[in-house]
């Protein structure tokens, strides 16, 4: 499943509107790819405070507590270079969730992802090859983020951000190294900037069209 979106919702995922009579000329489009779901307990996105302090792993929890949350991927087709943000699930997860998540992270999730929603699938559907992508940008290194890297390093260039992968390495129990290991990731980092929370940004381009915060 997929979406396109216009030009007035650019700001959302940090793409600015055209500001010069030549991007003008020079679409830029954002797809919304649906790659599959992530069911979890609902204390670990909402960081609801229980007696238990474990609720986030779903254990001790009633099933009522279970929800399903949408697991997304964005490709834009930017006048400089086609994008792809995070990966979604791995076909892997149709297979062996357990194998492929690892116990402890099959306990606090599960994967749904029917047929044709994993990347690279999504990707043949709009007529393009991993090896087309210029740019893959991880927002982050969770595994419903990052799973499906591996279905598409042929992108020639993927970037984290630097704090990113260190996070990843100072607290490996939060993050699954499998995942990545052995793909030649970039880092960038985040500068002072007047977007974003932390007045912190990195500007793919660096002229506004598509910024990281």
């Amino acid at each position: 499943m997929q979406q396109v979106v216009t030009a007035q919702h650019f700001s959302t995922f940090g793409v600015s509107p055209p500001n010069t009579r030549k991007q003008m000329k020079e679409k830029i489009k954002v797809h919304i790819l649906h790659c599959g779901s992530a069911r979890v307990d609902a204390s670990l996105p909402f960081h609801e405070k229980t007696w238990n302090p474990i609720s986030f792993t779903g254990m001790f929890r009633s099933n009522s507590h279970q929800v399903w949350l949408p697991v997304s991927a964005y490709l834009i087709e930017h006048p400089k270079g086609l994008v792809l943000i995070d990966t979604g699930w791995h076909t892997d997860v149709r297979v062996n969730q357990r194998k492929h998540l690892g116990t402890f992270h099959w306990i606090i999730n599960k994967a749904a992802l029917a047929e044709g929603e994993a990347i690279h699938e999504q990707l043949k559907k709009k007529g393009f090859a991993p090896s087309d992508i210029d740019y893959l940008v991880l927002s982050h290194l969770h595994a419903d983020h990052v799973s499906g890297l591996k279905l598409v390093t042929g992108a020639k260039k993927i970037l984290v951000s630097d704090i990113e992968l260190k996070d990843a390495t100072n607290n490996p129990m939060r993050y699954i190294s499998s995942m990545w290991a052995g793909v030649n990731i970039e880092t960038f980092s985040f500068e002072p900037s007047k977007y974003g929370p932390e007045k912190k940004s990195f500007d793919l381009f660096g002229d506004d069209s598509l910024i990281f915060v």
